[in-house]
């Protein structure tokens, strides 16, 4: 079995199967339907890269020219775009993280000022971006093409009442076997725990404001919209699921299909995620 499937063989999980007419009790240990498991592994992919391409955007703002957890090894080159634009162009060669998952690839990050109450705010803009068909970043195959947007980084690093702000358009996850999500995202983030030290593992986030929508495109195209049930956070101290929230639950809506509920655990490390088709909490 190869590694793009590890989520999929994952969403072998606790699925409770509270229908309609039936109480919101849970009915037991089951495996999750495969349109359901499916469907939830393309959330988490996405979720997941999100989460890694602001860590992306966070680090290369704050802490470089040292390069934590990811960017460890890494090669990062300074320069400007053809506007006049700062830049870092971060190559990734076969690079394993403390997730066991093989990094490649380019992804370039441009700063983009930005005029706030008066003031030329350097930066203020991070975007993420990998649009070179031939060097695409890509994780255990899985391959990214776009561009990510997060605001406010610096600020919300001084102040836990700031947050990051997230914008895509639209941007694509590609597979191995030709299947890609097309997915547009907002969110905001910011930090709970952490933002006073230097050390990235010891950060912890809230999300909340999420608006993704997912247009998966194999054999056809089905959409979902994924929307918070429950606020999410995100852990970094969760070395072997980086970039996995661990607590938290999204609201996936499929059209034409069923509406489900995914919940990523109670704030553990080990806790894994789970599927309702109603809110449990």
């Amino acid at each position: 079995m190869k590694k793009h499937n590890t989520y999929l063989i994952a969403l072998i999980l606790c699925f409770v199967a509270c229908k309609n007419n039936e109480t919101n009790e849970p009915k037991g240990v089951d495996t999750a339907p495969v349109a359901e498991a499916q469907s939830a592994n393309e959330v988490i992919e996405t979720e997941r890269l999100i989460n890694e391409l602001e860590f992306v955007a966070r680090s290369i703002k704050i802490t470089y020219p040292n390069l934590p957890g990811i960017l460890m090894g890494a090669n990062v080159t300074e320069g400007f775009t053809t506007e006049g634009k700062k830049k870092y162009d971060i190559v990734f060669n076969n690079l394993t993280g403390s997730d066991n998952k093989k990094r490649n690839g380019l992804l370039t990050v441009v700063y983009e000022d930005a005029i706030e109450n008066g003031t030329n705010v350097i930066g203020k803009h991070v975007h993420v971006r990998s649009d070179e068909d031939a060097s695409l970043y890509s994780v255990d195959g899985i391959k990214f093409k776009g561009s990510l947007v997060f605001s406010n980084i610096s600020a919300a690093k001084v102040s836990t009442a700031v947050t990051i702000d997230h914008l895509n358009a639209q941007s694509f996850i590609i597979k191995p076997d030709g299947g890609q999500i097309r997915f547009s995202s907002t969110r905001k983030s910011k930090w709970i725990a952490g933002n006073t030290t230097g050390d990235v593992n010891d950060d912890v986030f809230e999300m909340s404001n999420q608006n993704y929508s997912l247009a998966i495109e194999k054999q056809g195209t089905n959409f979902m919209e994924v929307k918070p049930a429950q606020t999410v956070i995100l852990n970094s101290s969760c070395q072997q699921s980086l970039f996995s929230p661990k607590k938290g639950q999204y609201k996936i809506e499929k059209l034409g299909g069923k509406t489900f509920y995914l919940s990523f655990g109670n704030g553990n490390c080990t806790d894994t995620v789970s599927l309702s088709y109603n809110n449990i909490n």
